[in-house]
């Protein structure tokens, strides 16, 4: 796992957006949220891949993978630009807010550990 660009500033904390590999070796992005004042602290992720490869978008050169370098957020969206199989090129789009909201609280699993 590693992360796909800088992290982005919210009020809810550091947006960072993720890359990796899961169980059927399918690349995809996932994102987490860490604390403001200590980046070392996680404090939520998104449950699942936030992108991952879709049929059309299994062939190529590296298969059955998206990558992102960066994103941005422009009024209010967070604009996810992403590489497809090492060939092509597209760009997904989600309401900051929204995935904020959609992110799970991972502090309560924490402590339960």
């Amino acid at each position: 796992m590693g992360n796909c660009g800088s992290p982005i500033e919210t009020s809810e904390g550091w947006l960072v957006l993720t890359h990796g590999a899961g169980p059927m070796r399918e690349y995809s992005i996932g994102a987490m949220l860490l604390d403001r004042d200590d980046p070392s602290v996680p404090i939520a992720s998104y449950d699942g891949p936030l992108i991952a490869p879709l049929e059309e978008e299994r062939d190529g050169y590296v298969p059955n993978v998206v990558y992102s370098c960066g994103s941005l957020v422009h009024n209010g969206t967070l604009v996810i630009p992403y590489g497809i199989a090492d060939c092509r090129t597209s760009f997904a789009t989600v309401r900051l807010q929204t995935l904020l909201e959609s992110m799970k609280d991972t502090r309560v699993r924490r402590e339960l550990v």
